[in-house]
C-alpha cells in the first residue's frame, strides 16, 4: 500500500499528470523503456478492421435509413389512404425518433457501454423494419416509426463515438472523410433501391429487402473490437487500475523528461493534429483515470477548447446540468453545419416540385445520383488536406460552393445546369460536414466522444427537421427559384460564422 500510494504521489508530480491538469485527457501507453528523442513516431493505420467494420454499418444502417424515408409517405397514401399531412408525418415521425435519440445516446453509452447498446441497436432495427411487413395501423405505423428512429439515432452516434476513438488522431480528418462515405453511398442507393423495388414489385419486398440490409450490420458489430478503454461502464475497480497503470506507464516513459519540457509537449499535442506527439500522448486515448468518465466536472477528462468562442461557450456550459447530454465546445461547429443543413433540407423537399415548375424532372430524377458522386470523389482529397492544412483552406471552399450550388439551381434553365448544381452542392456540404465532424472531435476526449457526436449530429438533425416546416411556409409566397436564391444566402451566413467561430483557431492554420 505504502509503495503505490508513492508511485501515485510520484505520479501525480510527473509530466503526464501536468499534462492532465493542463486539460489534455490522460493516454494509456505501455511501460517500456523511453524512446530516443529523435525517433518519430510509427504512423498508426487507418484501414484497420474497426475502421471497415464501422464504415460498412453504417452504411447498412443508412441505405435502410434513406430506402425507407422515399418510399413511406406513398406508402401511407397508397396502402392506408391517409390524409396527405398524415402521411408525410409517417416518414418525419422517423426524424423526430433520430432527434430525440441524440439527447439520450450519450448517457445509454455511459451506463450500458458501446458495444453492447450498438449490437442491441442493430438487433431492434432489424426487428423494426420486419414490423412494416404487418401492415399495422396508422396510429401503430408512426409509432414503429418514432422507434425505429431513436434504434437508428442510437446506433448512428455510437458507431460514429466508437469510429472516431479508433482513428488515428494525426488522420481524423481523413478518416472521418472515408467513415462518412457509407452515409454518401447510402444516400445515393437507398432512394434509387427503394423507389425502384416499390414500382416493380411492390412494398413488401421494399420492406424485405431493407430487413435484409439493416441485418448485414449485426454481424459487422460483432466484427468490432474497440479499445479498452471504449468498454469501461463506470466501475470503480476499473477506474483504480486506470490510475495505477497510467501512473506508473508514466513515470516510467517520462521520468528522464525536463517537467517543463513535458508540459509543453502535452500543450502541443492539445493545440491541433499537426503538432509533435509524445509517445504517451500519441498512444490510444483511454477513459479517463481519475473519473474512468464518469465526472462530468473532471478536468482531465473534458474537452481542450480550440477557439476563444468554444472557450466562452465551455464555461457558460459545462457546469450546467446540459453538460451529461451537449458537449458544449462542439456547440460552435454544430451550430454552423446545422445552418448549412437546414439550407440542405430544401433539396430534399422541393427540388422534384420545382424541377416539374420549370420542365426539367428528367435531370432532376439523376440530381442525387450526381451530388453524392461529388462527394465520393472529393471526400478523401478534402479529408487528407484538412489534415495537413487545417480547416480553412478546406472548407471556405466547401461553403462557397454549396454558395453557387444553390444560386445555379436558382437559375437553371437546362438539364446541365441542374447536374451542375448538383455536384457543387455535394461537394459543398459532403466537405462541411466530414470536416465539421472532424472539428469537432479533433480534441475530445474518448471519455466525452459520446457526448461529442451525439451534439453534432443533434444539430444537424434540427436543421434538417425544422427546414422543411418553416420553408414550407415561405416557399408559396416567394417561389421556389426565390426560394433556392434564399438558401444561398443561408450558406453565405453559414461561411460567415464559420469565420467568426474558426476566427481565432489555435495551432491551426
Amino acid at each position: 500500500m505504502a509503495s503505490s500510494a508513492a508511485a501515485t504521489r510520484t505520479a501525480a508530480t510527473s509530466p503526464a499528470s501536468a499534462a492532465s491538469r493542463s486539460g489534455r485527457p490522460a493516454a494509456r501507453v505501455q511501460a517500456k523503456p523511453a524512446a530516443p528523442a529523435c525517433a518519430k513516431p510509427t504512423p498508426q493505420p487507418l484501414w484497420t478492421r474497426n475502421f471497415v467494420a464501422g464504415t460498412f454499418l453504417n452504411f447498412f444502417i443508412a441505405g435502410n435509413y434513406f430506402m425507407l424515408m422515399v418510399v413511406m409517405t406513398a406508402y401511407a397514401l397508397t396502402v392506408y389512404e391517409a390524409p396527405a399531412a398524415v402521411a408525410a408525418f409517417c416518414a418525419s415521425a422517423f426524424i423526430v425518433g433520430t432527434l430525440f435519440s441524440r439527447f439520450t445516446a450519450a448517457p445509454l453509452m455511459e451506463r450500458f457501454g458501446r458495444m453492447p447498446l450498438l449490437i442491441v441497436g442493430c438487433i431492434a432495427e432489424v426487428a423494426l423494419t420486419a414490423l412494416y411487413l404487418l401492415n399495422e395501423p396508422i396510429g401503430a405505423l408512426i409509432g414503429v416509426r418514432l422507434v425505429h428512429g431513436f434504434a437508428y439515432g442510437v446506433c448512428s452516434t455510437t458507431v460514429a463515438t466508437v469510429i472516431t476513438s479508433v482513428v488515428p488522431p494525426e488522420r481524423k480528418g481523413e478518416g472521418i472523410g472515408y467513415f462518412m462515405l457509407s452515409i454518401t453511398l447510402g444516400s445515393a442507393i437507398g432512394p434509387f433501391a427503394g423507389i425502384f423495388l416499390a414500382n416493380n414489385f411492390g412494398y413488401p419486398v421494399v420492406f424485405t429487402v431493407a430487413s435484409v440490409l439493416v441485418a448485414a450490420s449485426i454481424p459487422a458489430a460483432l466484427l468490432l473490437r474497440p479499445g479498452t478503454a471504449t468498454k469501461v461502464k463506470g466501475s470503480s475497480s476499473r477506474a483504480v487500475a486506470e490510475v495505477e497503470a497510467a501512473d506508473d506507464a508514466a513515470a516510467a516513459v517520462l521520468a528522464a523528461a525536463p517537467v517543463e519540457e513535458a508540459r509543453e509537449d502535452a500543450a502541443a499535442v492539445a493545440d491541433g493534429p499537426r503538432a509533435v506527439s509524445t509517445p504517451a500522448a500519441a498512444a490510444d486515448d483511454a477513459v479517463c483515470p481519475v473519473c474512468a468518465g464518469t465526472d462530468t466536472d473532471c478536468p482531465a477528462c473534458s474537452r481542450v477548447p480550440s477557439t476563444h468562442l468554444e472557450e466562452v461557450v465551455t464555461a457558460k456550459v459545462e457546469h450546467s446540468p446540459l453538460a451529461r447530454f451537449v458537449e458544449a465546445g462542439v456547440l460552435p461547429i454544430a451550430v454552423v453545419c446545422g445552418l448549412l443543413f437546414f439550407g440542405y433540407s430544401s433539396l430534399l423537399t422541393f427540388l422534384t416540385p420545382y424541377a416539374t415548375e420549370i420542365g426539367l424532372a428528367r435531370a432532376a430524377s439523376v440530381f442525387f445520383v450526381v451530388y453524392a458522386l461529388a462527394m465520393f470523389i472529393t471526400r478523401p482529397f478534402t479529408g487528407r488536406a484538412f489534415d495537413r492544412v487545417g480547416p480553412h483552406p478546406v472548407m471556405v471552399p466547401a461553403f462557397a460552393s454549396f454558395v453557387a450550388g444553390m444560386a445555379v439551381l436558382a437559375f437553371a434553365a437546362n438539364d446541365w445546369m441542374i447536374l451542375g448544381a448538383a455536384a457543387l452542392l455535394g461537394f459543398g456540404v459532403g466537405t462541411v460536414q466530414s470536416c465539421g465532424l472532424a472539428m469537432a472531435v479533433r480534441v475530445t476526449s474518448d471519455a466525452r466522444l459520446s457526448v461529442a457526436n451525439a451534439t453534432f449530429y443533434m444539430l444537424l438533425d434540427v436543421g434538417v427537421g425544422i427546414g422543411p416546416i418553416l420553408l414550407g411556409l415561405v416557399a408559396p409566397l416567394i417561389g421556389y427559384a426565390n426560394l433556392y436564391l434564399a438558401m444561398a444566402v443561408v450558406g453565405a451566413a453559414a461561411l460567415a460564422l464559420f469565420m467568426v467561430v474558426a476566427k481565432t483557431e489555435k495551432g491551426v492554420r
